[in-house]
């Protein structure tokens, strides 16, 4: 018979060893693979705050911050890409001389590093398992809209459409209407000119692509609405889409974008 002492000590090791196990196979079951650069990491236990911290490991969680710099407060251009204009409370020269459509601007980031890293994903591979990310970014930026009536995507036609399969702009408005709760309507905004691939093409040749491609339908009268893109380069397309919605009536077109490019000019 094994005296007080030994068997104490006996117990103590066995409860430390399998507490041991059982948290090393907790934080086993916990870990997972970063969206953005694949490598394994436990997420934090606490509620996080944003989506991204479940989805994106510490070191690529900094690199996905939204983009809070100065920009042309109608495009959301930054300033580097055009010349100030104090007197004009720092517009871009397009937006001094050709004022877009919509009434206001809203989005999460530069088009660069990690987010456009995630952007390319969905939008020419299929992962279509980023949207909800995607959309909690949306959400957040649009914390300084007002609220609208419903939202909708750009659309694409039908062409293209049938040729990719999916259009990762409505994708992304599924997911932020799930996360809102907000009206979703695309039938209210048609392509009806299918036009070669936006990618690749200069700032005149995206305005003259998609000019008179969209059509609205007369229940946009009356609506404020939000209309979301994934990626904002010259505004042409997204110019013409609210044009088209602002024509049938709307009261007034949001534009929603995950990404901004630092620049006018092609997309890589």
């Amino acid at each position: 018979m094994r005296c007080k002492a030994c068997r104490a000590t006996t117990w103590g090791a066995f409860w430390t060893a399998l507490r041991s196990a059982c948290r090393q196979t907790w934080l086993g079951l916990r870990q997972q693979r970063c969206l953005h650069c694949l490598a394994p990491f436990t997420p934090t236990p606490h509620l996080p705050d944003s989506m991204a911290e479940a989805l994106l490991c510490p070191a690529c969680l900094p690199l996905l911050r939204p983009y809070n710099g100065p920009r042309c407060p109608v495009c959301g251009l930054p300033p580097a890409d055009y010349p100030q204009h104090r007197e004009a409370a720092g517009l871009c020269g397009r937006c001094l001389t050709d004022p877009p459509p919509w009434s206001g601007l809203a989005f999460h980031g530069l088009y660069a590093g990690v987010l456009r890293h995630l952007l390319l994903r969905l939008k020419f591979d299929a992962h279509l398992y980023l949207t909800p990310l995607l959309a909690d970014l949306l959400y957040r930026a649009a914390q300084g809209l007002p609220q609208p009536d419903a939202l909708l995507a750009v659309p694409q036609h039908p062409a293209h459409l049938r040729q990719r399969g999916y259009n990762q702009a409505h994708e992304l408005a599924k997911a932020l209407a799930r996360r809102t709760g907000l009206p979703l309507r695309p039938q209210l905004l048609r392509r009806v000119l299918p036009g070669p691939a936006q990618s690749g093409l200069t700032a005149t040749q995206r305005r003259a692509n998609v000019r008179h491609s969209f059509i609205a339908a007369a229940e946009a009268q009356g609506l404020r609405l939000w209309l979301l893109d994934d990626v904002m380069t010259t505004g042409s397309t997204l110019r013409a889409a609210a044009c088209a919605l602002r024509a049938a009536g709307a009261c007034a077109v949001d534009v929603l974008v995950v990404a901004r490019t630092p620049q006018h000019g092609p997309l890589p």
